[in-house]
């Protein structure tokens, strides 16, 4: 009864510091990038980029079988999916206007918070130089998000102690809790700015800045609020800082370090990423991926991953390493992240000419 109490209490406090606090976060922050950088709509040679990834956390620890109902599949679930696409040329010839469009869902905790969002965006790459080696890209996106909860998956302690059913079980009409509203919709935006250049041809970099919920919605899972939201938790601002770099070393081998910094009403999560990528087949054009990550005070990230022609795919586990270890045992999270970009060109209008012999 004592370790149910304590459970139940753990993941309630997880939940109302997760009201004010939560967003979503990636270990493979770059094949997610609607959510890394509205300015990254666009970003890459091709017609149509479609992706996907879903982040698994805590299952292991959570989801087992000894544990109360009350806490069981309580774990946190991440999936996003975006398309994006270069559509149409600049106002001068080597810029470009990207649009995307993304959708994410967020489940956390023993309640079930669930924080969905669908959104537009549209971004302008600004060539600085002629031949483009440098890009500005500025971009924006608007859409709905949602914050939800399920009033049935709480347990309080008072449902317990003041139980009237045989065995102590869970009693919710004891429980001294109400709730007069579970959801709550409102608008939101969003804004970028990513700096590209090509050194040479055996190295590039790029690096940005973007800043999300802008108007910081207000919204309520306690009194009602209508469609538009207005309650009295205000949505805090998510700013983030990430950077990559990339070098060639040979025709085999190259290196690809990463960085990822982000705040959010106090909170900060710092991300530091080795990769490295392996030709493995230049005729299939068959590309390996791998490396280490480090998320400080929290921790260590294993990443493997590969790129067959236009398809990317990426797997990562995250090792615990923060104070949770003696809980967690080192398990962490889990993601599987893929995107594949489709290209589409006109062929080339080829005029015949025909040669008439001299005599």
């Amino acid at each position: 009864m004592y370790v149910r109490k304590l459970l139940s209490l753990f993941v309630t406090v997880l939940f109302l510091g997760s009201l004010a606090a939560q967003d979503i976060h990636f270990t493979q922050f770059y094949m997610s990038p609607m959510t890394l950088n509205p300015a990254m709509a666009g970003k890459f040679e091709g017609t149509v980029r479609i992706g996907g990834i879903y982040r698994d956390q805590f299952r292991s620890v959570i989801n087992q079988k000894d544990l109360d109902p009350a806490v069981k599949n309580a774990q946190y679930k991440t999936p996003a999916i975006f398309v994006d696409a270069p559509v149409i040329r600049g106002f001068r010839r080597n810029d470009w206007v990207g649009v995307g469009l993304s959708f994410f869902s967020d489940k956390a905790g023993q309640g079930g918070l669930a924080h969905t969002g669908s959104k537009i965006g549209a971004t302008y790459h600004l060539a600085v130089d002629k031949k483009a080696n440098t890009v500005i890209s500025v971009g924006a996106a608007y859409g709905g998000e949602q914050r939800k909860v399920d009033n049935g998956k709480f347990f309080f302690e008072r449902g317990y102690t003041n139980s009237t059913r045989p065995n102590n079980q869970y009693d919710p009409g004891q429980s001294g809790e109400s709730q007069t509203n579970t959801d709550d919709k409102y608008t939101d935006i969003d804004a970028g700015l990513v700096l590209t250049s090509k050194l040479n041809k055996m190295m590039d970099f790029n690096i940005g800045f973007s800043m999300y919920h802008l108007t910081q919605p207000s919204y309520s899972l306690i009194g009602g609020t209508g469609a538009s939201g207005g309650g009295n938790t205000k949505v805090p601002r998510r700013s983030v800082l990430h950077g990559q770099f990339n070098a060639k070393l040979n025709d085999k081998f190259s290196i690809n370090p990463a960085f990822l910094f982000q705040t959010q009403k106090g909170g900060q999560e710092i991300l530091l990423q080795g990769m490295a990528g392996y030709l493995l087949d230049e005729q299939k054009d068959i590309n390996l991926n791998f490396g280490v990550g480090y998320r400080m005070r929290d921790a260590m990230q294993a990443i493997a991953g590969m790129r067959y022609k236009a398809l990317n795919v990426g797997l990562a586990y995250d090792i615990n390493v923060s104070g949770l270890n003696t809980v967690s045992r080192y398990r962490g999270g889990f993601e599987l992240a893929a995107n594949y970009i489709i290209k589409i060109y006109k062929p080339a209008v080829i005029k015949t000419k025909v040669l008439c012999p001299r005599f």
